[in-house]
């Protein structure tokens, strides 16, 4: 009951705090589609906006973060080998713990660029951060990848209770991953 009040209690705190931009629910997608290229003027493709909040627990203590991604205009286009534009992509991640939020950052690609490959570096976009529950901590799994493939590299965001980050890359096999998903909690 006390979670759910203080749920209740900090989600217009949360709304007003994480998102820049109401979407509707067809806009924010987690998949990946992208704007249809014939409705891009300027023949860029861009990703859906996309807004997600969720509460987890970490070691006894309750955190609420949101993630917005948004398409970005101002870093450079990414052009693939058939000669498409992609626009890169900023994500914001906030994070509340005891009605406080005690961290607030946007990330681009260039966050990673030391754990990427010069290929990734060039032709790649931030497409993709979520939460990662199988592993200790507030630790987000992180990817950039080609667009429109699965090729990608992923990477760990992790982020401790002062603030402060650590990225490294993601060296856990498939198997490892689907074994990680069947565990629920931190």
């Amino acid at each position: 009951m006390k979670k759910l009040l203080l749920l209740l209690l900090t989600m217009p705190l949360i709304a007003a705090g994480c998102t820049q931009k109401q979407t509707s629910q067809a806009e924010a997608t987690a998949t990946g589609e992208y704007i249809a290229e014939s409705e891009a003027a300027d023949g860029v493709q861009r990703m859906h906006e996309y807004n997600f909040t969720d509460t987890v627990s970490v070691d006894g203590r309750q955190y609420i973060y949101c993630l917005h991604r948004e398409a970005s205009d101002s870093l450079p286009a990414v052009v693939d080998d058939e000669g498409r534009r992609f626009a890169d992509n900023v994500y914001t991640l906030s994070i509340m713990s005891g009605g406080q939020e005690f961290f607030h950052r946007s990330f681009t690609k260039a966050a990673f660029a030391s754990h990427l490959s010069e290929d990734f570096r060039q032709q790649g976009i931030l497409d993709g951060m979520m939460f990662d529950p199988s592993l200790p901590g507030l630790t987000f799994a992180v990817s950039v990848s080609m667009p429109e493939s699965d090729m990608m590299e992923p990477m760990l965001l992790r982020v401790d209770r002062q603030g402060g980050i650590a990225i490294e890359r993601d060296e856990r096999s498939d198997a490892d991953l689907d074994d990680s998903g069947d565990e629920e909690g931190v």
